[in-house]
């Protein structure tokens, strides 16, 4: 680069502060020539010239300073070490925090959950004090609707209430005492032993014809029924009827007892045991079928990363986002893979950009190779690289692999001459920062290129030591996330089987509950 030369005209000094001083100078260096025509004449330019100064005596003191770059490099290292510590000390005590919560619920020995599922089950437990609460409540309610339609207080009693002003009531209380009368007086005709014709004197001479004395033959039978409704007597109806009750009896509180094997409260209690077991076991299996399937899936997704269809996905993801960060740069996209180039039957350059008319390397072309492959390395990228620059006559090759596939030789971010490599996931917009960056690099290799030739291109270097920089602590920040990310997806897991576990032990806790209030309602039925 030629030192610029400056001769000096005129210099008017200010005083001692902040008070502005006058120079007048001359330019006479190609580059700051060529920069100061980007700017008009007046105030743009002017204001131009003082920001270069400023930059220029920045650059000065800078320089003159005692910064020790080993020193800013130690500490750096030492603070990406005590975050990695800290973290891992974090991610200790989150574990031990959710391994005693779980212990705390779910401990076979001592565990509050399961100490509250035996509390429900067992027989004198929650559950049976709310099932015989529950069956006292419909009773009391039975009775209170009775009480409410038919009771001493209801409407229709006070309707028929022959106390009040029903004219109803007295309509039909004169009719039917009319009727009775009638009735009455036929019955008592029918009954009288004057009447010749009546019922009773026929039916006492078909007596006598019959059976004779009627005395006699009624208490014979008197003595009969008595004696059928007699306690003392173990063959009587009664006794027989009352023996039958108390077997019915000790038959339904034998089914209802636990602590008889062959009851059906007992049978009813291992029928929900073995179904709890058997869900169990279908929960397990269908636990392995999944992890099964989501292994399948893994495999069917790193097949497919290594295929060429899963390529051309990525190379049109790519192609996009390439054209909407050239867009608000003034440059333009061509889409390339599909077609050859300059080399016979060579499609290598999925996309070309064309530096905009508006910048000083307008015209200037930028190839940019996606590939989505896990067989390249890094000298396998370095040579398709070169590839498509002669193939699609461009002056720098921006190489793209994806983060999915790219091998460990593959840098983040890194130039080789006129190549430059770079990662990039669609899926993850942090990676939007190192493409963009690539794209500015290789426009800054283009105007070089354009005004100056390639014997200028050792001036980046300080660029490309930035760059390394950068790249090193970006890869501290991505494992520090990954570690994060790993934590909360455990957590993640084990809160949605516990869910699940939770909600199928309801399940079988209502059940339950309406098994008993069946079996309460059937007992009820036979009384």
């Amino acid at each position: 680069m030629n030192t610029p030369e400056i001769a000096p005209i005129q210099t008017k000094q200010a005083g001692a502060g902040n008070e502005p001083a006058i120079v007048t100078f001359a330019v006479n260096d190609p580059e700051v020539l060529l920069a100061l025509s980007e700017y008009p004449e007046g105030p743009a330019r002017t204001n131009f010239l003082v920001t270069a100064l400023k930059v220029g005596v920045l650059s000065l003191k800078a320089a003159r300073g005692t910064l020790d770059s080993d020193t800013v490099r130690r500490e750096s290292d030492r603070l990406v070490e005590m975050l990695a510590g800290r973290l891992n000390e974090w991610g200790g005590k989150f574990r031990e925090k959710v391994a005693g919560s779980l212990s705390h619920y779910f401990d076979p020995q001592q565990g509050v959950f399961v100490e509250r599922v035996d509390r429900l089950t067992k027989a004198d437990g929650d559950l049976a004090s709310v099932v015989r609460l529950q069956v006292r409540d419909a009773e009391q309610s039975l009775s209170k609707v009775f009480e409410q339609f038919v009771g001493e207080n209801s409407q229709l009693l006070k309707v028929l209430d022959p106390s009040g002003d029903n004219q109803l009531v007295a309509t039909l209380q004169r009719t039917l005492a009319d009727v009775v009368q009638a009735q009455n007086a036929q019955i008592a005709n029918q009954f009288s032993l004057d009447n010749k014709e009546g019922a009773l004197v026929r039916f006492l001479g078909e007596l006598t014809a019959k059976h004779g004395d009627l005395n006699k033959a009624l208490s014979r039978d008197m003595e009969a029924v008595v004696a059928e409704f007699s306690l003392d007597k173990p063959d009587s109806a009664l006794s027989r009827l009352v023996g039958r009750v108390e077997t019915a009896q000790r038959s339904l509180t034998s089914e209802l007892s636990l602590d008889n094997e062959n009851s059906a409260i007992r049978r009813m209690y291992k029928l929900l045991q073995e179904h709890q077991a058997t869900m169990l076991e279908n929960q397990q299996r269908l636990a392995s079928t999944l992890d099964a399937a989501v292994q399948a899936l893994q495999a069917r997704r790193d097949e497919a990363a290594k295929s060429t269809r899963h390529g051309l996905a990525f190379e049109a993801a790519l192609g996009d986002h390439l054209r909407s960060l050239a867009m608000a740069a003034g440059d333009l996209v061509q889409d390339t893979g599909a077609t050859t180039g300059l080399i016979p039957n060579c499609k290598v350059g999925d996309h070309v950009i064309t530096i905009g008319p508006e910048k000083v390397a307008a015209g200037a072309r930028i190839v940019v190779e996606a590939k989505e492959s896990a067989s390249y390395d890094l000298g396998k990228t370095i040579e398709e690289a070169d590839v498509a620059r002669r193939n699609r006559s461009a002056g720098v090759c921006v190489f793209v692999h994806s983060t999915k596939t790219a091998g460990p030789s593959i840098p983040a971010f890194a130039r080789y001459g006129h190549d430059i490599v770079v990662r990039w996931d669609a899926e993850d917009a942090t990676g939007d920062a190192w493409l963009q960056a690539a794209l500015m690099v290789a426009t800054a290799l283009s105007v070089k290129a354009v005004v100056h030739g390639k014997q200028d291109a050792a001036s980046f270097a300080k660029v490309d030591k930035a760059i390394e920089r950068i790249r090193k602590h970006i890869e501290g920040f991505e494992e520090i996330s990954t570690t994060a990310n790993t934590v909360c997806r455990s957590a993640e897991k084990i809160l949605k089987r516990a869910k699940l576990m939770e909600d199928g032990l309801s399940e079988q806790v209502v059940a339950i509950a309406e098994e008993f209030l069946k079996l309460k309602e059937s007992a009820q039925d036979g009384d």
